[in-house]
């Protein structure tokens, strides 16, 4: 099963499989369905199989290879999938984008089902999109691509297109096909104002009470739209970083968009800060990091990573000025009392590496941490 958000590349993956596919099998054993088409609404999976063994005529013992394309719309497809993996000599490709409706029915396919997340274009294959060569004696190439992909994004279509109505059709398509429609949520235009506080809020920590209170829902309502967002990939929250779990689930949390694209929309101007740290927060989600954020005695490091043998702080510096010396003893400080053995700033341009304070302080170009 493939899931992800909405034009993040699922279809075109399963094209592209079938026409592997193509390259070894015979055709009439290959069966596409996007499942969100209004035909299909009413018809079993099962049945759809008989008609295409009937139609040509295929023996039990052939192999069909069964695409089912967006297969939230269909009801009780977990059934129907697992009767067919059960009783049929079949192998079936799913894919999903409203993931909070599927979420809840893969138990019935626990044991036969392999779930893969798709996400949007890294940086090299943002690169790779864009036809860009660049020589090893041409870094500064990097840096200028590296902020380019800040602005762009990775959502492969817009990343060929820039079409500036592309993330206006995409946010629309999520919000009321996957989530108003399914949920039958009655005030829409509040899960998008929720939307847009959360763009602004990027990096920064807030409390589900907070943001309760500013659009003017219960706590247990913004709970719940959060969780829908969550679900169909449009934005995804950072914990704390503490060895309380009480802390980790009730405390502050950091918000972050799927994609800086999205978000440069959102917010409708760019923020090379805010973009950064988005970025490095996908950059460790897309790898399944452990990472939360520290915030004690107004001491804050954007991430805590945790490695074999210890801790790592992350921080976000685009810009490195005459105050880091003053905050230098503030990180330190945090270092010394989690027992971290290295601090790393991501920055625009700047690449060095020191001992300080028996301490190893790391500055990274975004460049050359994204390839």
């Amino acid at each position: 099963m493939l899931v992800g958000s909405r034009r993040v590349g699922k279809t075109t993956l399963l094209y592209q499989l079938i026409n592997h596919l193509l390259t070894k099998t015979n055709p009439k054993q290959i069966f596409y369905l996007l499942l969100d088409h209004p035909q299909l609404a009413n018809e079993r999976i099962l049945d759809l199989v008989k008609e295409i063994r009937k139609e040509f005529l295929l023996a039990r013992k052939e192999k069909l290879y069964l695409f089912l394309d967006e297969v939230q719309y269909l009801s009780d497809w977990e059934k129907e999938v697992k009767a067919l993996v059960d009783l049929e000599n079949v192998k079936i490709f799913l894919s999903g984008s409203a993931s909070t409706m599927i979420l809840f029915k893969t138990p019935y396919l626990t044991g036969r089902l392999e779930k893969i997340e798709v996400y949007p274009l890294d940086f090299s294959e943002f690169l790779a999109f864009k036809k860009v060569k660049v020589s090893p004696s041409e870094t500064y190439k990097w840096e200028k691509f590296a902020e380019e992909y800040l602005q762009v994004g990775g959502y492969p279509e817009y990343v060929l297109e820039e079409n500036p109505s592309y993330f206006s059709d995409l946010v629309n398509g999520i919000l009321f096909k996957d989530i108003v429609s399914l949920y039958q949520l009655r005030n829409p235009e509040v899960l998008r104002d929720l939307l847009l506080l959360l763009a602004d809020r990027v990096g920064f920590q807030t409390t589900y009470s907070k943001l309760a209170k500013i659009v003017s829902l219960k706590v247990d309502t913004v709970k719940e739209y959060l969780f829908y967002l969550k679900n169909t990939f449009l934005v995804d929250e950072l914990p704390r970083f503490s060895s309380s779990r009480g802390a980790r689930i009730y405390g502050p949390k950091k918000f972050y968009l799927f994609d800086n694209g999205l978000l440069f929309h959102l917010l409708g101007k760019f923020s090379f800060g805010s973009a950064l740290e988005q970025t490095i927060f996908n950059f460790f989600k897309a790898r399944e990091e452990k990472i939360g954020f520290y915030y004690e005695a107004k001491k804050e490091v954007d991430f805590v990573r945790e490695v074999r043998g210890g801790i790592e702080l992350w921080e976000g510096k685009a810009k490195i000025d005459l105050d880091f010396e003053e905050k230098r003893k503030d990180y330190y400080q945090v270092a010394r009392l989690l027992g971290a053995k290295k601090i790393v700033f991501v920055t625009r341009d700047l690449a060095k590496r020191e001992r300080f304070k028996n301490l190893w302080w790391e500055f990274v170009p975004l460049w050359r941490l994204l390839i």
